[in-house]
């Protein structure tokens, strides 16, 4: 389908192209790569925070406290944010390139897939906090919440490299 079809097809699309986001992003020199590096930054605050979290769960650094990490979620928040953010301005510098890109539904199927599983580890098993000090074994449940969590963020970060070399259907 060509761009004029799509255009019409899908006019939302077409309006978010325009949007001074859109338009700024496409037509600046330097946005898209400072975009690039603010999202591989916030990506690194996000999974640098949850994947401490998930290997001390895991038996890594046991002798570590557990809470100590948890006070750090801010900052994971704060990279998600950043994440969000840049991902909005990158959607609006060309929607028919994500909209339609299988790695890009991927990686957002993932990211909402990997929020549930947070939830799931924050409402099932880490309510008591407090308790796991240094040494504590974490449960068979926590485990595999945390080994989840690895896998699927490894997962976004792949489908989110892969969208710049799998082509829009």
């Amino acid at each position: 389908m060509s761009t004029p079809a799509l255009a019409m097809a899908h006019p939302v699309l077409e309006w978010i192209k325009y949007t001074p986001i859109g338009v700024f992003v496409r037509d600046s020199a330097w946005a898209f790569p400072t975009l690039q590096s603010l999202h591989f930054i916030g990506m690194t605050m996000l999974v640098g925070v949850v994947g401490a979290i998930d290997l001390r769960v895991l038996g890594v650094a046991r002798g570590l406290p557990i809470h100590p990490l948890h006070k750090l979620l801010p900052v994971a928040f704060v990279g998600f944010g950043i994440n969000l953010i840049t991902g909005i301005f990158f959607f609006c510098h060309d929607p028919y390139v994500y909209a339609f890109n299988m790695s890009f539904r991927l990686k957002m199927l993932l990211i909402v897939v990997a929020g549930l599983n947070a939830l799931w580890f924050q409402l099932g098993v880490f309510i008591d906090v407090d308790k796991w000090g240094p040494g504590i074994e974490a449960s068979r449940l926590a485990k595999v919440i945390s080994a989840l969590s690895i896998l699927i963020w490894f997962g976004v970060i792949m489908a989110g490299r892969f969208i710049a070399f799998i082509p829009s259907k």
